[in-house]
């Protein structure tokens, strides 16, 4: 088991506190799974920076947010098991281009599935490799989910775009960066705390 501070449970359990983060672990057989969802409440947005080499004019825009999920996976039956969160993270989001929000548009003919070439006539472009939509989704976990980037990002939880994009309309495919035995042992503490709160509860009434 890995050794950590007081400092970061803390905040890891703050973060899994809070009303707007849903965390979840799932065992199959040899395999464990845990799921982080952000929650956005309707009118969030988060804003581009217009630096993304795939949109259109170096488009800055406040795109609404309809929700963060991630995901990591870790497999007990081989030597260096590690937690991998590859192409496991969205950031699903409102590309109607209506109230100001992204416009994904159309695409050009003959595109692929995914990492789609949009027409520059009648879309934004792509999110993808815009560096501010990511900070800012990171300020957004800051200022509303109780998210201390300083003791848990670099060690515990990060995420950025996938190497090979993977944007669809709607939704920004994310590469995950997530320590599961950390945010479990986080869980479980945060688990005990309530258990005894509740039992306080329940003396005093």
């Amino acid at each position: 088991m890995a050794k950590y501070t007081i400092q970061e449970i803390q905040a890891g359990i703050r973060f899994l506190d809070n009303a707007n983060v849903t965390f979840e672990v799932e065992h199959d057989g040899d395999e464990k799974q845990v799921h982080l969802h952000i929650h956005t409440p309707q009118g969030t947005r988060f804003w581009t920076s217009g630096d993304s080499i795939w949109s259109n004019k170096g488009v800055k825009k406040g795109v609404l947010i309809e929700g963060i999920g991630m995901c990591a996976t870790y497999t007990d039956y081989e030597e260096n098991n590690y937690w991998s969160g590859g192409l496991a993270g969205n950031i699903n989001y409102d590309g109607s281009g209506k109230n100001g929000t992204w416009y994904d548009g159309s695409d050009d003919e003959n595109n692929a599935l995914i990492n789609k070439i949009k027409n520059e006539q009648d879309s934004d472009g792509m999110i993808y490799t815009d560096y501010g939509f990511i900070e800012n989704a990171f300020k957004y976990m800051e200022e509303h989910c109780n998210f201390n980037t300083k003791l848990l990002r670099e060690k515990f939880l990060d995420f950025d775009y996938s190497e090979q994009g993977m944007q669809d309309d709607g939704n920004v495919n994310l590469d995950v960066e997530l320590d599961g035995d950390f945010w479990i042992h986080c869980n479980d503490e945060l688990v005990k705390f309530t258990a005894a709160l509740d039992k306080l509860d329940k003396k005093i009434a």
